[in-house]
C-alpha cells in the first residue's frame, strides 16, 4: 500500500526549520527610550523656568543611561552604588573628582527606578550565537593545540 506522504515530507522540513528559528532568537529586554515622568528630580513647587531645566537635565541622564548605562548593567542587576565615569552630560566644569549634585541625584534616580519593570521593554532578537560560538571555540582549540605542537619542535 502506498500512502501519501507529502505531509511527512513537509515535517521533515518544517520541524528542523521551526527548531532552528527558535533557538536563533533570544529575549532582549532593553531601556525605554522615552523617559518616564517619574525620572524628573522637580517639585511641584518649582516654577517653569526650573521645572524646565530640570526636564532637560533629566532627558540628557535618561538618554546617558538608555546608550551607555544599560549596556555595563543589564536588568536585574544591582546599579553600583555611585556613578561610573560614562554617566554625565555637559554641566558646568567641575573640579576633578567632584561629583556634581545634580549627578548624583539622577544616579540616584536611575537606581530606584532600574528595576521597574514599566521602564523596560521586551523583544526578541536574531541571534545565530549558540551556532557560531562552539564553532569559533572549536577552531581556536584547534589552533592551540597545533600552535603548541610546533612550538615543541
Amino acid at each position: 500500500m502506498l500512502y501519501n506522504r507529502t505531509i511527512d515530507r513537509c515535517l521533515i522540513v518544517a520541524i528542523p526549520a521551526g527548531l532552528f528559528v527558535y533557538a536563533s532568537t533570544r529575549p532582549i529586554v532593553r531601556l525605554r527610550t522615552d523617559m518616564p515622568s517619574r525620572f524628573v528630580d522637580a517639585p511641584a513647587s518649582a516654577s517653569a523656568k526650573h521645572r524646565a531645566e530640570e526636564e532637560r537635565m533629566a532627558r540628557a541622564y535618561w538618554h546617558c543611561a538608555v546608550t551607555l548605562v544599560q549596556w555595563k548593567h543589564s536588568y536585574g542587576s544591582p546599579l553600583p552604588e555611585m556613578p561610573p565615569a560614562e554617566f554625565r552630560i555637559d554641566e558646568k566644569p567641575l573640579a576633578p573628582g567632584v561629583v556634581s549634585d545634580a549627578r548624583l541625584r539622577y544616579w540616584h534616580r536611575l537606581q530606584s527606578l532600574w528595576l521597574s519593570p514599566e521602564v523596560w521593554t521586551a523583544s526578541r532578537e536574531w541571534s545565530t550565537q549558540w551556532l557560531t560560538e562552539p564553532i569559533a571555540r572549536a577552531a581556536g582549540g584547534v589552533e592551540d593545540y597545533f600552535g603548541s605542537l610546533l612550538k615543541s619542535r
